[in-house]
């Protein structure tokens, strides 16, 4: 090419892969949609199928050809779909649940350390607590859980003990209320639930959320190994859920961006757009202004050599 096109300003290549991304979801809608009428599923079936199709569609899509295959090569080739959605967010969640994993193990280490001299009752009461910890701290990102622990550290029973009241009493047990009370309001069938990445019944997550509710709260007797579920929809509450969220918007803008602009109510327009706007409108300003005073220049130029040409008079 003589003449290459003009590199796209950086306003311009954040507006081509948000455009990109739109169209990338939306072909991956389309294939799941005729996939589905393909199948002819009894109604009820319906969003289940979508959700896992949608979900494989997009490992495909993020994972190359040759490592999908050695991964879920097989389970495809079984024909079981539901096998193949769960093995595939499984192993898409596996550095936050090998992270919660590794929470617990260290607090039951911890708990072992502890003095043999301590009665029964103190050393269960600590591995309670420790287990409690290690559940809260697996459903908090890292920057967020130093931002309610205030750095508190240590390994002594007074740091732990107040390391539990801090995350586990004053922030992890109000926040699982507060998110138990969400669960329990939800539709389960409405859009932005069927379109969830992963999802499950809000009975069977309720139960999930009372068991790690007593486990916070040391309402039972703990063994070594037992620990709560790690719940992927907790982690992800504060993106999933508006009441859930810890910056006003972040709910809405991942469900608009990930779920779709049909999942938010109509006309919302996301904080990236609105700044993309702004920015239009400013460099437009910009280049208004600009455009006026080149215009001035050169009318004050011209008015300047219209009076350098003028004839010399001469005196008689």
């Amino acid at each position: 090419m003589l003449f290459p096109p003009a590199q796209p300003t950086p306003l311009e290549e954040r507006k081509q892969n948000a455009r990109w991304h739109r169209e990338i979801i939306t072909a991956r809608n389309a294939k799941v949609e005729t996939l589905l009428k393909q199948l002819s599923l009894p109604v009820a079936e319906v969003p289940t199928r979508r959700r896992w199709e949608r979900v494989i569609e997009d490992s495909k899509r993020e994972i190359n050809e040759w490592d999908w295959d050695a991964q879920f090569g097989e389970l495809e080739d079984s024909g079981d779909r539901e096998a193949l959605y769960l093995a595939i967010f499984q192993e898409a969640t596996k550095e936050p649940r090998l992270r919660r994993e590794r929470f617990h193990r260290e607090g039951v280490e911890r708990a072992k350390r502890l003095n043999a001299d301590l009665p029964p009752v103190e050393k269960r009461e600590f591995l309670a607590k420790e287990v409690a910890i290690a559940a809260a701290h697996g459903h908090v990102g890292d920057v967020h859980y130093l931002e309610i622990t205030k750095g508190v550290d240590g390994e002594t029973m007074i740091a732990r003990d107040k390391l539990y009241r801090g995350l586990v009493e004053d922030f992890f047990i109000p926040h699982l209320e507060k998110f138990k009370d969400v669960v329990s309001k939800r539709d389960d069938n409405s859009l932005v639930e069927q379109t969830r990445w992963y999802w499950q019944p809000k009975n069977q997550l309720l139960a999930k959320v009372d068991k790690l509710l007593a486990l916070c709260k040391l309402e039972r007797n703990w063994t070594d190994e037992e620990k709560a579920e790690w719940i992927y929809e907790l982690y992800m509450a504060p993106k999933f859920y508006t009441e859930m969220e810890r910056r006003p918007g972040a709910a809405l803008e991942y469900i608009y961006w990930v779920q779709g602009p049909e999942c938010v109510p109509k006309g919302y327009e996301s904080p990236d757009e609105i700044a993309w706007r702004k920015e239009e409108e400013a460099l437009k300003d910009a280049e208004k202004v600009l455009t006026e005073m080149k215009d001035e220049m050169r009318d004050a130029f011209k008015g300047r050599a219209v009076g350098l040409a003028e004839p010399a008079r001469w005196r008689g």
